[in-house]
């Protein structure tokens, strides 16, 4: 048994995102220090999280050494191929993909839908003894080890009527040893990431691989997947050319093809089979896929009130296993039903009656114990909701940023050590801004942030003070400003003008002469040609002018040091830069003593 879990996380890959808990059915994801991981205790293996993550951090086992492993023991090694193999290879011949898969070293290779053929006739055998002899009401597949596990572990009161039946994998791995000996190896190729739990689980199973691992060996071999050329058979298909080695040989699927169970992959498939051995007479059946839909369906269902008996078809993947997490996906899903219908119609209706004599024991449903729900009391619920902003219904704005459908759920959640307050967008945001309120408040300098049209987003109260005390009464009455227009305060608005233009700089620094004062501004872009910010300060006041004086007394040094060296030849340059340094230094001390006159006056 591998005891690595078939789906997992790539910690240094994951973007915070969160998408994977929004995918997630049964919310199998923990949250710490930002990065999300698995919790395979949890994990029902269905692939979405794999499918969903764009960073691609969620990943799943990767059993292709194992299967190389396998075929250089010595041993036959056997592919149990699943059915939705045509939509996934619609380039290949059945036997063309064989000849490619025995290229790799396979013995042979038989479908999957053989197996699923003894499943749809023990079922249909069982359905139509147990309406009658048991009464009983409730009917539900066994047929997907996602969906099986899903109903064991998440709504286990539902568990006592999965059909006690092998899955497809499990009943034809069975049978092939029981035709071929057990010492033989059964090697699953397919779309879903859930065999790789039933081969963990069953001694039966050797190995599963996905399709897109498939792929990785073909290219590992030196097979060329995509194939450009080809011809037309009869039937108007067309079909590549591969190598010689493969034209030579004519071989088919061991011990025969599969009969109408090779509708399995597509929603509603193992009733159309079921039927074709069984007229199934007084029971009403129902297709579902997808986890979300199943759940849809059986919650709050009371058995003892349908009127008459019900087989339940699920499936995990929405519209069946040709949607598997283990496919690549390409062409649009109406042709993927299309091309698998296409190859069943082929098929024969049912099995031979000696295939039939030849069935192995079918007993044996995945197991999966249930999760206990953790339950919290309602002021323990509320106290988390307080620690991040829910302090009220009208708090609760359930947007799903967290992955969660509800502010309750991801409460809850945070309760049993699985999120973090942190994924709560709506918190985050409004610490953020209460953050940015308290900087732009509490910082000396004049802080103002504007818009393109040079309306006032923001600014604190020495803004406004700078800006005259008309300003900063207004102010007074609305703090913050917003909706001001800046131009009708400053003419500095078109430094902001100045960065908000498209291709403008990133940062303007300039020094603007306000009535009596030296206003220095330095404007920058906050959201390219959207909004722009400005921190401004008086260079006329006297701790600015004491900072001033020290930071250019400190140029002339650092330039007089740098020059040293070249002062033959710098001296006139230099000297003219000091001395310019200097009269910027007595013109702004001028301007302070004139200012003191007029407050003298």
């Amino acid at each position: 048994m591998n005891t690595m879990s078939p789906v997992y996380t790539i910690q240094t890959e994951c973007q915070d995102c969160y998408k994977c808990i929004r995918r997630c059915p049964v919310k199998a994801i923990r949250v710490e220090s930002g990065h999300a991981a698995v919790m395979s205790e949890l994990c029902i293996a269905c692939g979405r999280c794999v499918i969903n993550c764009p960073a691609h951090a969620k990943q799943y086992r990767d059993d292709t050494p194992l299967a190389e492993k396998l075929l250089e023991s010595g041993k036959k090694v056997i592919v149990s191929l699943a059915p939705s193999f045509r939509s996934e290879f619609p380039h290949y011949t059945p036997n063309q993909l064989i000849s490619v898969l025995k290229q790799l070293g396979f013995y042979g290779v038989s479908e999957t839908a053989l197996g699923a053929d003894l499943v749809s006739y023990e079922v249909s055998s069982k359905l139509s003894q147990s309406v009658y002899k048991n009464r009983q009401k409730l009917f539900i597949s066994s047929a997907c080890p996602a969906a099986v596990e899903f109903i064991k572990r998440y709504m286990s009161g539902y568990a006592p009527y999965i059909t006690d039946c092998a899955s497809p994998l499990l009943a034809h791995a069975r049978y092939l040893r029981k035709i071929y000996g057990n010492d033989i190896e059964v090697v699953f190729v397919g779309p879903c990431i859930a065999k790789k739990r039933e081969a963990d689980v069953w001694n039966e199973i050797s190995a599963a691989i996905t399709f897109k691992e498939l792929r990785k060996m073909m290219t590992d071999a030196g097979i060329a997947e995509v194939q450009t050329e080809g011809h037309l058979d009869e039937d108007g298909n067309f079909v590549p050319f591969i190598s010689a080695k493969a034209q030579d040989e004519k071989p088919d699927f061991i011990p025969r093809r599969a009969a109408k169970a090779e509708l399995f992959p597509l929603e509603g498939g193992m009733i159309a089979a079921c039927k074709k051995y069984k007229q199934l007479r007084d029971i009403r059946t129902i297709a579902v896929s997808g986890i979300e839909a199943i759940r849809d369906t059986l919650s709050g269902l009371d058995v003892s009130s349908l009127s008459e008996p019900l087989f339940l078809e699920v499936l995990s993947c929405t519209g069946g296993c040709v949607n598997g997490p283990g496919t690549e996906q390409t062409s649009a899903m109406a042709l993927r039903r299309m091309q698998t219908i296409d190859f069943a119609e082929k098929a024969d209706n049912t099995l031979d009656d000696r295939t039939i004599r030849a069935i192995p024991e079918m007993q044996g449903t995945l197991p999966g114990d249930p999760v206990e729900e953790k339950v919290f009391t309602e002021s323990q619920i509320n106290e988390a909701m307080r620690s991040v902003g829910k302090y009220s219904a009208a708090d609760e704005i359930n947007c799903n940023g967290c992955g969660y459908e509800t502010c309750r759920n991801f409460a809850v959640a945070m309760l049993s050590g699985v999120a973090e307050k942190t994924m709560c967008v709506s918190y985050m945001r409004k610490l953020a801004q209460k953050k940015a309120n308290g900087l732009v408040r509490a910082i000396p300098s004049g802080v103002v942030i504007v818009d393109k049209n040079m309306n006032i987003v923001e600014c604190n109260k020495n803004f406004a003070k700078l800006m005259g005390q008309d300003i900063a009464d207004m102010y007074d009455v609305k703090p913050g400003l917003e909706g001001a227009d800046l131009a009708a305060m400053t003419k500095s608005a078109r430094l902001f003008k100045s960065v908000l233009v498209p291709n403008g700089p990133d940062v303007v620094e300039r020094e603007v002469h306000e009535a009596k004062k030296i206003l220095h501004y330095t404007v920058f872009v906050i959201e390219k040609e959207e909004i722009a910010a400005g921190v401004v300060e008086d260079v006329t006041a006297p701790k600015n002018q004491k900072e001033r004086t020290i930071s250019q007394a400190q140029k002339v040094i650092d330039k007089n040091l740098a020059t040293v060296q070249k002062i033959a030849f710098l001296l006139g340059e230099n000297a003219a830069e000091t001395e310019s340094m200097l009269n910027s230094i007595i013109e702004s001390y001028s301007i302070d003593d004139e200012q003191d006159g007029d407050d003298d006056k």
